[in-house]
């Protein structure tokens, strides 16, 4: 047998959903501070990767002088020194490369995750519109009950049942944009996991 559900439960449901809208506020929160850190991490990579293609214009032109000198026998210079430096500059641009294709990754995804964190509140603002509305017409539907209960008068009944259904209707109203909020929340929230699977390729070329 299932249990009664009374009005005690839905007020209930109300309060669980604006502390859900608290706790949606935080993640969102810490989340941009997460991003934040994300964004300063990818432009310190690039940064870094800059230097790394400087030093690889130098040690291409260090490597040239050293292929010049090479031929002359008192140069000083071994072929085994010229293969080195070709390895080095090679390895390097390997490195450049995929360094380049993992910090556009790191910023897509960050860009990505900045949306849905705007999504996020949007969950939230929608949910907390819609715990505000369920309050408001579940304890208007007391009221009414209440004063059937005192018997007053059928026209001032109607009158307070109108009432109630203006109630119920913006609630309605409220809900639809909550259900619309969710599913953006939810296709954004997909395309920040397939942004995620880019990354892990990117870094599993990029070692």
């Amino acid at each position: 047998m299932s249990p009664i559900i009374t009005h005690e439960d839905e007020l209930e449901l109300a309060s669980m959903e604006k502390e859900l809208v608290n706790q949606i506020k935080k993640l969102a929160k810490a989340q941009n501070v997460l991003i934040d850190s994300q964004k300063k991490y990818a432009d310190n990579l690039r940064k870094t990767n800059l230097a790394r293609d400087m030093l690889n214009r130098t040690f291409r032109d260090v490597l040239k002088q050293m292929q010049t000198l090479v031929r002359e026998r008192r140069s000083n210079i071994k072929d085994e020194e010229v293969k080195y430096f070709q390895d080095i500059i090679h390895k390097n641009d390997e490195y450049i490369g995929a360094t380049s294709k993992y910090v556009d990754s790191i910023k897509d995804l960050a860009i990505k995750k900045d949306y849905l964190v705007e999504k996020k509140y949007e969950f939230a603002s929608a949910l907390s519109e819609v715990a505000n509305k369920r309050s408001v017409v579940i304890k208007k539907a007391l009221s009414v009950e209440r004063k059937k209960n005192d018997l007053i008068e059928g026209e001032k009944i109607k009158i307070l049942e109108s009432e109630l259904n203006d109630f119920q209707r913006d609630f309605d109203r409220a809900r639809d944009v909550l259900l619309k909020k969710i599913n953006q929340f939810l296709q954004t929230k997909n395309e920040v996991d397939e942004l995620w699977v880019n990354l892990k390729n990117s870094v599993n070329k990029f070692s």
